[in-house]
């Protein structure tokens, strides 16, 4: 009994991970990697790209390679977190960063086939918040929210970034069978805030974070984009401990690891 009327503190269970992600594959769909920067020289890493096939595109193999930057920072991030995962870069963005909706989806296609374990998303459709949608807007919308649930179905976890600006919307980002991300400002780069918004539902850096860059450096990263890999990398470290989890098992894991962060409990013991 407690005197007074207070109220004890909620104990908080810790989260079951595996830091180094063994076991677990992760597919980048993004700008492809540059395999020779030395933040992969220990990863296990291979490489798809699209390409035009009649009207449409297919995946096939590639050497790796990046143009813009943006795939190579977000995987980097990937890795650092969980090094022992096995990661697939999947290029389907040009040098300018954009890639057609049909490309986008044929990528998406193609991790929820093979089975994945967590697919990360750092790009989308984004559309005027104040706007509805236009004609052209449908299909390609309503194909990536029937992806989103096969993936929920079959246990393929897709992790996507939410809007940079408040006036847009982002596709397939806010789709509830996936894992939408928007960004915070956390000097702590495993920092896990719930946020559940129409937009996402979970905050991770996304300020000025440090990742690689084209020509073998390093450079601050700003965006959703950025913040969207280290919710991937706590995924996988949760599939890793835990392999074979439900999409929503995995979701309420993510928000009792970022619960447990703000309650600060005793240092966990790590899953072998």
């Amino acid at each position: 009994m407690v005197l007074g009327g207070a109220q004890p503190p909620e104990r908080v269970v810790p989260v079951p991970l595996q830091q180094d992600g063994a076991g677990v594959r992760v597919a980048v769909i993004d700008s492809g990697v540059d395999p020779s920067h030395p933040w992969f020289a220990e990863a296990t890493l291979s490489h798809l790209r699209l390409e035009r096939y009649g009207k449409g595109y297919r995946v096939v193999e590639d050497e790796g390679g990046d143009q813009s930057g943006h795939g190579t920072a977000c995987a980097g991030i990937i890795h650092r977190m969980v090094p022992a995962a096995t990661i697939v870069s999947l290029r389907a963005l040009g040098p300018d960063g954009r890639c057609s909706r049909g490309a986008l989806i044929t990528a998406l296609q193609h991790c929820v086939k093979e089975r994945f374990g967590v697919v990360n998303l750092s790009l989308g459709i984004d559309i005027p918040r104040k706007m509805p949608l236009k004609v052209a807007d449908h299909l390609p919308i309503l194909s990536l929210y029937e992806l989103a649930d096969v993936a929920n179905t079959l246990g393929v976890v897709l992790v996507a970034s939410g809007p940079n600006v408040a006036q847009f919307r982002t596709y397939p980002g806010r789709f509830k069978a996936l894992i939408g991300v928007g960004r915070g400002n956390f000097a702590e780069l495993s920092t896990l805030r719930s946020a559940r918004t129409q937009d996402h539902e979970l905050l991770a850096p996304g300020t000025d974070v440090v990742a690689p860059a084209l020509g073998g450096g390093e450079r601050r990263w700003t965006g959703t984009s950025f913040a969207c890999p280290f919710v991937t990398g706590h995924v996988a470290r949760i599939l890793a401990a835990r392999s074979g989890l439900p999409i929503e098992a995995v979701k309420a894991s993510l928000h009792a690891l970022a619960a447990e962060q703000q309650a600060g409990p005793a240092p966990r013991k790590e899953q072998s």
